[in-house]
């Protein structure tokens, strides 16, 4: 551990770090950028206090170059970085200056944030629900989220666009669960209730052939299933009951089974 008072007996300077040796063989690594803020020179001698200054100051400066990297690639809100610092290790004084300079920097600012994040959720044809819980994990101030309004038209029409896409991702299964599947992507989507449901009338009429293909081959699937556990009347009740469950109207059911 640095003793209460070091002299510098030499300084090794290199392009990502600078050392500055004591002469009690103590060594303290420092950024350039720290460097340049003090008026190092061999002979100069250094309290713990001093140490302890510079080291805290040298810690800002790594945090800040880890920081401004990041947000030269995204914006990222408040509580982002905060956690980003705290996970490198920062301590909250460091955290709290160094979110002082992005600010100062113009380097965060919610509002921005927000409507970069809007124009993503387009992209992503995302709900509003959606819209809102991710701005909320996000750490965005409910003062900002609360003024996003809510705007029916545009949800609508972001659900309807998805309708084609969710059609062919959910193909394999009957009408009944296909479209008990797209309802489900809809809601995990961010649209309520109402939305999802009015976005539904425009799935594709049912397809009777397609229909009366699959009921037949799952038809045969539970009969193949529960012919080898039960006896004939049990397992006609069973395959009804899993055909049911699968979607299919009892209506075609007893007329396949006829």
């Amino acid at each position: 551990m640095l003793s209460s008072l070091k002299k510098i007996i030499k300084i090794k300077i290199g392009q990502k770090k600078v050392a500055l040796i004591f002469d009690d063989g103590d060594k303290l690594e420092i950024s350039p950028n720290t460097y340049t803020e003090y008026n190092f020179y061999v002979g100069k001698s250094l309290t713990k206090k001093d140490i302890k200054g510079i080291s805290f100051n040298n810690d800002i400066d790594k945090y800040m170059g880890y920081i401004t990297k990041l947000v030269a690639q995204k914006s990222y809100s408040k509580h982002e970085i905060k956690e980003k610092l705290a996970k490198k290790g920062a301590n909250e004084a460091q955290i709290e200056l160094i979110i002082d300079k992005l600010i100062k920097y113009q380097l965060i600012d919610e509002t921005s944030l927000i409507k970069e994040y809007l124009d993503y959720a387009d992209y992503k044809h995302y709900g509003y629900n959606r819209i809102k819980e991710d701005l909320y994990k996000k750490g965005i101030s409910s003062i900002y989220i609360e003024r996003i309004k809510y705007d029916e038209t545009r949800d609508l029409k972001q659900a309807r666009s998805l309708i084609k896409g969710y059609e062919k991702k959910y193909s394999k299964y009957n009408y009944s669960s296909m479209k008990a599947h797209i309802y489900q992507a809809l809601l995990r989507m961010g649209y309520s209730y109402d939305v999802s449901n009015k976005a539904l009338e425009d799935v594709s009429p049912i397809d009777v052939k397609k229909e009366q293909e699959l009921l037949k081959e799952d038809y045969k699937k539970a009969k193949a299933k529960y012919e080898k556990k039960y006896g004939p009347y049990e397992t006609k009740d069973k395959i009804t009951q899993y055909l049911i469950s699968k979607g299919y109207r009892y209506e075609d059911i007893k007329s396949l089974k006829e």
